[in-house]
């Protein structure tokens, strides 16, 4: 089996590539201040009817949106045919090249690098897009009705997208939006018991064979054992080499275990075809014999695709840039590298706390509570802040009771009940217009990752689940 392979295709990019655009937006919607930055986007309006018909806001997320993406979602863009939709992205302010502050380490990120900012952003580009496509609603003129769509955190963007601007979007369709773990409603250890229920239903004796791979190898290990064993690259990253054996343990641990869950994300249609499947053959089969080997060769195979260093595994290639960086960080399902990895962590760090740890009797990976004395650490050392995980539940409501409370509407929630972060997921409707449609072999919003032209052979319960969000969508705009 050859690792290498399995990571190059991690996170297999359905997207269709495309030329970028840039907006003027403000860097600061909530002062007097008149600054403003590019933020890059793109569009697609091949399907649009024109004015009356509906705009597509697909939410741009906690990464680049580079050309080689363009429009993330080609499933989007066969709603837009079906629609006669235009389709809008923008990507995320502090991601990629849409940098509000020309350094993304100035203090002032403390106020610009916020949910509320990044809402605001989407709103007055929305609105400026009605305006370019002379569709306001304004002046005699006809309204373009808005959908904002999105998986992971840019799903739980287009439903806040709904509840705190109404009268900016008409829709929302928030697929794996994780909802429960940013309100802290979810058993921390929820999203790995999923990861290894998934491998379990891939392989059998899947959970049991990494369970015995990671026994005899880091449970037991020294610290010279590790470097010598997994060839890592030396020197290690300074916190390392000054830190003693658990904190590499701790670090090692990190890396595998969220290598498996960017397996698991992908892990759509269930079957011995998929990437998670040949990672559970290939330990089953090489682990007994060769527990060093075998994890050696993932981690191997892991830094091939996320550092050019040969011969060796880059635990720095790991790691988000500034000041103060570690591999675990506010995201224990990883935060990335470089940039982006560092204004996830902040996010992470400042409003969106994702409760995520490993717990034995429930997962295949090595124990390690995760607790807010620890976020509360490192958050602190990292960027001098203190994570306040209540305030936009309490001030904006995004409790599903309080959703309903409020009178929310027109959101319809998908799950992928493989998906670990399913745990944190919508489980069933709200309301008449707070629906759910859960995916028993749906993965990491797979109901949007439509291959194109298609290669996979969707399931049944995915097609439906598509076919009911168009359905749904189409009649609330109509």
């Amino acid at each position: 089996m050859l690792w290498a392979l399995l990571f190059s295709l991690i996170n297999p990019s359905p997207a269709l590539p495309s030329d970028p655009f840039f907006f003027t937006q403000f860097v600061d919607h909530f002062s007097f201040t008149e600054e403003t930055f590019q933020q890059r986007y793109y569009r697609n309006d091949s399907s649009f009817g024109g004015p009356g018909f509906p705009i597509i806001c697909i939410m741009g997320g906690e990464e680049a949106i580079e050309p080689t993406k363009g429009i993330l979602y080609p499933s989007v863009v066969i709603l837009a045919e079906r629609l006669h939709a235009a389709i809008i992205e923008p990507e995320h302010r502090f991601f990629g090249s849409s940098l509000p502050l020309k350094s993304p380490y100035d203090s002032r990120r403390l106020q610009l690098l916020t949910p509320p900012q990044a809402l605001a952003d989407s709103a007055t580009f929305i609105e400026a897009m009605r305006v370019e496509r002379n569709c306001t609603g304004r002046h005699g003129e006809p309204r373009c009705p808005v959908i904002t769509v999105g998986g992971s955190y840019p799903g739980w963007q287009a439903a806040m997208m709904r509840v705190r601007y109404p009268a900016v979007v008409d829709a929302a369709y928030s697929a794996s939006p994780a909802l429960g773990f940013y309100n802290q409603a979810v058993d921390p250890f929820g999203y790995y018991r999923v990861v290894t229920a998934s491998a379990a239903r891939a392989s059998a004796g899947c959970p049991d064979a990494v369970r015995g791979m990671l026994a005899a190898t880091l449970a037991v290990a020294s610290k010279a054992a590790m470097v010598s064993n997994l060839n890592l690259c030396l020197p290690l990253p300074a916190y390392l080499e000054a830190g003693d054996a658990q904190l590499l343990k701790d670090e090692l641990s990190m890396v595998f275990q969220y290598g498996w869950a960017n397996l698991n994300m992908g892990n759509y249609p269930p079957g011995n075809t998929t990437r998670l499947y040949k990672a559970c053959a290939s330990v089953e089969s090489a682990a007994p014999g060769n527990p060093w080997g075998a994890l050696g060769s993932f981690f191997a195979a892991y830094s091939a695709t996320t550092t050019s260093t040969a011969g060796c595994f880059n635990l720095s290639a790991q790691l988000p840039s500034g000041v103060n960086a570690t591999i675990s960080s506010g995201d224990w399902s990883g935060v990335g590298t470089g940039d982006d990895g560092s204004s996830w962590d902040f996010e992470t760090c400042s409003y969106l706390v994702s409760p995520i740890g490993t717990k034995r009797v429930t997962d295949m990976f090595m124990p390690r509570a995760w607790s807010m004395d620890w976020l509360n650490a490192h958050c602190l050392y990292r960027f001098g802040i203190t994570p306040q995980p209540r305030t936009l539940p309490d001030l904006w409501g995004t409790d599903p009771e309080a959703l309903v409370r409020a009178g929310a509407s027109r959101i319809v929630f998908t799950n992928g009940e493989n998906d670990g972060w399913s745990v944190g997921g919508v489980q069933g409707n709200l309301s008449e217009s707070l629906l759910v449609f859960n995916m028993p072999n749906g993965a990491h919003h797979s109901d949007l990752n439509y291959q194109w032209p298609s290669t996979v052979e969707d399931t049944e319960d995915v097609l439906e689940v598509r076919e009911l969000v168009a359905q749904t969508l189409q009649k609330w705009i109509s």
